[in-house]
């Protein structure tokens, strides 16, 4: 369970990110500083360090620095790099090479009929959404339903819209969030076998891209 208390606030935990040798996409490590004062200042739920909530929060931190910086798999230290594989809404697998390959935007958001991934690389899709929301993207689990081995939990995504995409409208400095729901695999030293991911992020980028009437049905725009 959380606890709200402000003695238990803490620091989100982005692990395995100090090693010498590890090969960055960007050629350096990476600079959480903007989504973390995000999570800071706009979080729901604050929980307590030691729980099941904290653990898992940094788990997908982790990992989600690993999939977006990490150009080596074998250097992933958040997944059993040979079997792991992830999916979207009961979508096809993606496995870790085909993050470092086409990145991680474009993995995750293959399915939204709102965003054509297959006119993106990294580097654009990257580009895009970080000029979007250049203040960060901030992440939070909200409650977690199962504990390992299968790991099911709920989760919020947000942040300010303070870019245009692409010739998008105006953005009005609101903030646009997204929930979700994942079910994850780990082995018992926590390394990430699977994680099938379940969340609309449709209705983020209609407004983003300033669609009116948006079918869910639609295979492309």
């Amino acid at each position: 369970m959380s606890d709200m208390s402000a003695d238990n606030i803490v620091d989100p935990i982005r692990k395995f990110m100090d090693d010498p040798d590890i090969v960055w996409r960007t050629g350096k490590k990476p600079d959480y500083s903007l989504p973390n004062k995000v999570y800071f200042n706009e979080k729901t739920k604050n929980h307590a360090n030691g729980s099941l909530e904290k653990v898992v929060e940094d788990l997908v931190k982790s990992w989600e620095m690993e999939s977006r910086y990490k150009i080596l798999a074998e250097q992933w230290q958040t997944v059993d790099y040979n079997n792991f594989r992830t999916s979207v809404n009961n979508g096809p697998p993606v496995t870790a090479q085909d993050f470092i390959t086409i990145g991680s935007y474009n993995c995750l958001m293959s399915s939204c009929p709102t965003y054509e991934s297959d006119q993106e690389d990294w580097i654009s899709s990257n580009a895009l959404f970080n000029g979007v929301f250049p203040e960060g993207f901030a992440f939070e689990v909200l409650e977690v339903l199962s504990g390992p081995p299968k790991v099911v939990f709920t989760w919020r995504h947000w942040g300010k819209w303070m870019g245009r995409f692409k010739n998008g409208p105006e953005p009005t400095g609101e903030t646009i969030e997204f929930f979700g729901c994942s079910v994850c695999e780990a082995t018992e030293d926590l390394k990430i076998r699977s994680v099938d991911l379940f969340y609309d992020p449709n209705p983020m980028m209609a407004k983003i891209r300033g669609i009116d009437k948006f079918c869910p049905y639609a295979t492309k725009l």
